[in-house]
């Protein structure tokens, strides 16, 4: 058993001296850190719009003195498994904490919703609104199936960084949270930018039917909707942006065979956001727009992070 302990060790740190010097910033770090840097800013400069502005500083530092401990910490101890990988898949972990805390200071930008100009625009460019298209088919059996693919959200951020903990391949594992962080990160950006609350609260008594109904998905992916997603997040698409960053980093470690595997029902997830009434159009373009400009930033970066090196391409 010490035999394989010390040969588990010895590959995760190998695995931690090839993903960049012990200590050094990484682009993920960077991600994160400037994230967190963006959004203190323009909390302190539109306080006047954010009730008790100051806690949401208080936060944000909070959460960049973890991710400077963190890294302190592992470049002390980079023998310590746990840390190791703590230290690559931090910005999964710390994600929902910077989600939660975009609702409440989605207005501090422009002070209101800007869904009128939304709707607007979706109308000139498409001669009409996709969202009350959709209408003509929406059936319990096709509800439910397109909740099941919108909720299949959380298991491309969840699973692919799983495989990689479990193979101990810390390398692929920073490739494929540097791609996911920088589009879900933007995404949060994007929400201060242009905040919308979406078809389902702009379009309300427009829909028919008001409510989707389903089974047993649909109700509980409302119940969470309804209790504990900020209100304004919609532009860009987390949920596209996440799930295509998530698949294009699988291509490049993985290879093609697994992107194929995952383009259908990531394809139907993208349907889906625009179904369910959570998204316009516009959030979905932009929502792919970030994650294949978050591949090929990181993807230019991998000739400086020499663990991604033998990453297929």
């Amino acid at each position: 058993m010490a035999t394989l302990r010390d040969t588990a060790t010895d590959r995760v740190a190998h695995s931690v001296l090839h993903t960049g010097r012990a200590g050094a910033l990484r682009p993920v770090d960077a991600i994160v850190l400037g994230y967190l840097a963006v959004v203190s800013t323009l909390v302190a400069s539109g306080h006047d719009l954010v009730p008790h502005w100051w806690t949401y500083l208080i936060a944000y530092a909070a959460m960049a003195c973890a991710v400077l401990g963190l890294i302190a910490a592992q470049a002390r101890r980079p023998d310590i498994t746990v840390l190791a990988v703590l230290r690559v898949a931090y910005p999964v972990v710390l994600a929902p904490l910077a989600y939660s805390l975009v609702g409440p200071t989605v207005l501090v930008v422009h002070g209101g919703y800007l869904d009128a100009g939304m709707n607007a625009f979706e109308t000139a460019l498409w001669g009409g609104h996709p969202t009350l298209w959709l209408d003509a088919i929406v059936s319990r059996p096709l509800t439910e199936l397109l909740y099941a693919c919108y909720m299949s959200y959380y298991l491309y951020i969840v699973v692919p960084p799983l495989l990689l903990i479990i193979r101990r391949r810390l390398d692929a594992l920073e490739r494929l949270v540097t791609t996911v962080s920088a589009a879900v990160y933007t995404c949060y950006l994007g929400f201060l930018i242009l905040p919308v609350l979406g078809p389902r609260h702009s379009l309300a008594g427009q829909l028919d039917p008001p409510v989707l109904t389903g089974y047993v998905l649909a109700p509980a992916q409302q119940f969470l909707m309804a209790h504990a997603d900020p209100a304004g997040t919609c532009f860009p698409s987390a949920h596209v942006a996440g799930a295509w960053a998530a698949v294009l980093a699988v291509r490049r470690i993985w290879g093609r065979a697994a992107f194929r595997c995952l383009l259908l029902p990531t394809v139907l997830l993208t349907v889906s956001v625009v179904y369910t009434r959570y998204h316009y159009t516009a959030d979905v373009v932009a929502g792919l727009a970030v994650a294949l400009a978050a591949d090929a930033l990181v993807d230019r970066t991998r000739g400086r992070v020499s663990g991604w090196a033998g990453a297929p391409r």
